[in-house]
């Protein structure tokens, strides 16, 4: 019986193909902004709650020693792990009184105001949204008789498995949701583009980063939108699913009140499932912050931010960036640019002032705020460049909602060989930028590499050396294309270390 080719069909089949795609670079990306989601289900198994104590995973926290000489930084795994080859274990040294904690890791802990045993209880800077994706891969592993607890490389493959699938459904959903508004072909073709021509390969789904789950929500949520045939579809699913976006990064809360504000102007008979199924995760998300900080109100992120800013600017206020700049180096730059990196994703701007000329495209036009309202966020924060990353990592979950952005100018570009040919030629680029940064891009390679003969690291969250972010002669991408054998070789390295011991 030959294969019939459904949408539905074609949906699966590119998810399986970007998941094979996702996963053929080898070991899961770690960082430490994604340390607490990796291990929140781990802590959900074996503790029963979302946070983490010092006691529980030493790895997330400094410690010190005594010597001679006074107190130095001791770092270790687990409590079995030995001073030397045969000195004392980390749990007889604490015993003992030489071990004590020092500080938690300011930049993905955040503290609570709960305790365990007389243990100060941490939680996860990012939430406990992006973790608990993790929670059906972490259940299959512990009942097939894995040691979450103490086998961290399982902990980091899960986490990347987990993301490969989110970002692999989201294509499909990207996919199905063009399919709307053009040929099957052509819109397969964006939903590769953004595949595979964007950040979501070479970032987003190589582990739980904050962004991971979020694009795939909102890329269902787009969906139900567009597809959707009644209020409960239309409406409720959409709800859900931009709820369970807030509740994985709180600036989707912008995208939320777009959709809602859609549907109360043009379908209003979905607006009230709209609110009803979006209640449920926003309340279950207060209620996580009045349990943990005394607030349903409180932002984890914006308590470390006002910290981490001071360290990095000098200024604790995390929304600092001028507008202006923050547009610049997060669209343009040669190193953080979303027009550097993916310069196909153009067609979106073009595409997201004809949604507001074309009435048939009228279930677009929210797409169009809601991907400004993620950007605002990104472009005025402190660190606009992302810290260590590979391109634009702090506005990619938009690049969903702008692959569907694409749609309306798709047909013209397609039809005209000059532009057909300078939209094949972006993608193709877009491609050899994400295939160079899934398996060559590893955290310090450039973004804190040796430029000079004295072997200082010119770290781009410095201020002396922030202004490589902006240089086509040191640039991200061209530097791991010229080094790529060796870079792909670190990045290995770097990931194995990482799994071996997470407390980098």
């Amino acid at each position: 019986m030959p294969w019939r080719r459904t949408p539905g069909r074609v949906a699966a089949a590119l998810a399986i193909l970007c998941l094979i795609a996702y996963l053929s670079n080898g070991p899961a990306l770690p960082g430490n902004d994604a340390k607490a989601s990796a291990y929140t289900s781990v802590s959900l198994l074996r503790d029963g709650d979302l946070v983490f104590s010092p006691f529980e995973a030493p790895f997330m926290f400094r410690w010190e020693i005594d010597t001679g000489s006074g107190r130095k930084p001791l770092r270790f795994t687990s409590w079995g792990d030995r001073l030397g080859s045969a000195g004392p274990s980390a749990a007889e040294l604490f015993a003992s009184g030489r071990l004590h904690y020092a500080q938690h890791a300011a930049g993905y802990l955040v503290p609570t105001l709960r305790s365990r045993q007389g243990q100060p209880l941490f939680a996860n800077t990012f939430g406990p949204a992006p973790g608990l994706t993790a929670l059906p891969a972490a259940l299959v592993a512990a009942s097939l008789g894995v040691d979450l607890a103490r086998d961290h490389e399982a902990v980091w493959m899960l986490a990347k498995l987990t993301a490969a699938l989110l970002v692999a459904a989201s294509a499909a959903f990207v996919y199905l949701s063009a399919a709307q508004f053009t040929s099957g072909p052509r819109a397969l073709l964006l939903a590769a583009a953004y595949a595979t021509g964007t950040c979501v390969w070479s970032l987003s789904s190589q582990t739980l980063w904050q962004q991971t789950p979020t694009l795939f929500f909102l890329s269902l949520g787009v969906l139900c939108m567009v597809r959707g045939r009644g209020p409960w579809t239309a409406g409720a699913l959409a709800g859900l699913a931009f709820s369970a976006a807030f509740v994985c990064r709180p600036t989707a809360a912008l995208v939320l009140a777009a959709a809602a504000g859609h549907l109360w102007l043009a379908e209003r008979r979905s607006f009230l499932p709209f609110l009803i199924a979006a209640a449920p995760l926003v309340l279950l998300f207060a209620f996580y912050n009045l349990h943990y900080f005394g607030s349903p109100f409180h932002a984890g992120q914006l308590a470390t931010g006002k910290l981490l800013a001071e360290l990095k600017t000098g200024s604790p206020d995390p929304w600092q960036t001028p507008l202006w700049l923050g547009a610049a180096g997060l669209l343009f730059s040669p190193s953080r640019g979303l027009l550097v990196y993916s310069p196909f994703l153009a067609a979106a701007f073009a595409g997201a002032v004809l949604v507001w000329m074309r009435p048939e495209l009228l279930r677009l036009r929210f797409v169009a705020l809601a991907a400004a309202g993620l950007w605002l966020p990104a472009f005025a924060w402190f660190d606009w460049w992302g810290g260590w990353a590979y391109g634009y990592r702090p506005i990619v979950d938009s690049t969903p909602l702008l692959a569907v952005l694409c749609v309306p100018v798709l047909d013209w570009l397609l039809e005209r060989p000059a532009w057909r040919a300078a939209l094949l030629l972006s993608i193709g680029w877009s491609v050899l930028v994400q295939v160079v940064g899934a398996f060559a891009y590893s955290p310090p390679a450039w973004n804190a590499r040796v430029v000079d003969a004295s072997g200082q690291r010119a770290d781009i969250d410095l201020p002396q050396h922030r202004h490589r972010l902006w240089s086509f002669r040191d640039w991200q991408i061209g530097y791991l294309i010229q080094t790529f054998p060796q870079s792909a070789a670190e990045r290995m390295k770097f990931a194995r270390t990482w799994a071996a011991q997470p407390f980098n």
